[in-house]
């Protein structure tokens, strides 16, 4: 796993769009992939981040190392 470029850059892409998605869950009122009335959804929001962070450090780990 360690050194796959494709691998980090779908995770860092990854982890991007669900950061933008935790930001706007947990700011904005909205009704964006959720039936009912425009709401914050807060427990969408923190689990959008947690799910960010890990795919940011998951593509941390997966890219090539430089050997100094």
């Amino acid at each position: 796993m360690r050194g796959n470029i494709a691998l980090a850059v779908a995770l860092a892409i990854v982890g991007v769009i669900c950061l933008l998605f935790a930001i706007i869950y947990l700011t904005v009122r909205t009704n964006l992939l959720a039936s009912g009335h425009p709401i914050r959804h807060t427990d969408r929001g923190v689990v959008l981040l947690i799910v960010a962070v890990v795919c940011l450090a998951a593509g941390f780990f997966a890219r090539p190392r430089r050997v100094a």
